[in-house]
């Protein structure tokens, strides 16, 4: 699903508006040119459609502006953002951990631990970021169903489709005989408990990128595929520390507008929120919880001088913020794909081409 937390509030948005598709004079320029550091891994990109975001809730207009960020080349405490884990896979921490061992004991939202004997032959994936997960350790051949707004990888094409994401078709999925239904929220759990089917309910990750590994290691665990989910999630962790060591030199980066369609935007609280952070950028939400639409006139006062605009470029032709710094410079971002809209295997791929756009001094 094009997913995995950007939360379990900016998914019932996506159901709802599927289709929905933001003064001060400063110096015309872009922040200085950051200092070569560490590569970054190259990557190929497939574009598909990007998520949108959930029901509206006004924004209140902050009077807190940015000014142009200058960096400074001292050293500073890396960004850390824990929060709670969501759930527990008992993963070992010795050698033997690299082996696929049964029984497996996995804790869900709830607390509650559901036990794999064995791997599960008949998964029904109702989860995007689940499903390339599976695909990428190597057991996308387990899944019999998911939801229509999976996509990738190719093959998950080819899947039963039994619902749009927010609304499962129970029946179907009944009639399919799974021996694992995966769900990352909870409406159809009861039902689909009662059908006398196994569910694990693993919420969305919130704003905590490291998670990601975690469910990378939960997935080969309940699968079989210990060894290649462990090296996905090395990688995916060896990424974010090399991420790190690039911009430790440097205090802040410049600040950036994200819309997601409607000019709605992410708060401080979120998974690419969290992602601004890590790359050291201002968020000019950072007021904001979740996701939220805010105003052009916000956008003008506060100046970013980034714009990442998640479908196509709104604001180059719009009078409104022709005084923008991001609109003088030229500076807008397109994703290529909706890589920071899944919380799978391709995510950092998303964070690989903002640092690449944003410091290409840096991330090469």
């Amino acid at each position: 699903m094009k997913s995995s937390k950007l939360c379990i509030s900016v998914f019932i948005f996506f159901a709802s508006f599927t289709t929905l598709l933001a003064c001060s004079e400063v110096l015309q320029q872009k922040p200085e040119p950051a200092q070569p550091a560490l590569p970054a891994n190259v990557v190929n990109y497939i574009q598909k459609e990007p998520l949108k975001p959930e029901d509206p809730m006004a924004a209140a207009p902050s009077e807190i502006q940015f000014n142009s960020p200058k960096i400074e080349t001292k050293k500073i405490t890396k960004i850390k953002t824990p929060v709670e884990k969501k759930y527990t896979d008992n993963t070992p921490t010795s050698n033997e951990s690299l082996k696929a061992t049964f029984p497996v004991y996995i804790t869900d939202i709830d607390g509650r631990e559901i036990i794999f004997d064995s791997p599960p032959e008949r998964i029904i994936a109702f989860d995007s970021a689940a499903v390339e997960t599976l695909f990428a350790i190597g057991e996308g051949h387990r899944i019999i169903g998911t939801h229509d707004y999976v996509s990738y990888p190719p093959e998950a094409n080819s899947i039963t489709k039994v619902g749009d994401a927010f609304n499962m078709d129970v029946e179907a999925v009944v009639g399919l005989n799974p021996d694992l239904v995966y769900l990352f929220y909870p409406s159809f759990k009861e039902q689909l408990e009662n059908a006398g089917l196994k569910v694990l309910l693993i919420p969305t990750i919130g704003d905590d990128i490291s998670e990601m590994a975690d469910h990378f290691r939960m997935w080969g665990r309940i699968t079989g595929g210990v060894m290649e989910s462990n090296n996905l999630a090395d990688d995916f962790e060896g990424r974010i520390l090399n991420i790190e060591a690039a911009l430790e030199p440097y205090t802040e980066g410049p600040s950036v507008f994200q819309d997601v369609g409607g000019l709605w935007t992410p708060g401080n609280d979120t998974l690419v929120g969290n992602v601004f952070k890590l790359l050291k950028l201002q968020n000019i939400a950072h007021d904001i919880e979740g996701y939220q639409q805010i105003s052009p006139e916000v956008i003008v006062e506060r100046n970013p001088q980034y714009i990442i605009s998640s479908y196509s470029d709104t604001f180059s032709d719009d009078p409104k913020y022709s005084g923008v710094v991001a609109v003088k410079n030229g500076s807008i971002y397109i994703p290529s794909a909706d890589y920071l809209s899944i919380s799978g295997p391709r995510f950092l791929m998303g964070v690989d081409e903002l640092a690449n756009f944003i410091y290409p001094g840096i991330f090469k």
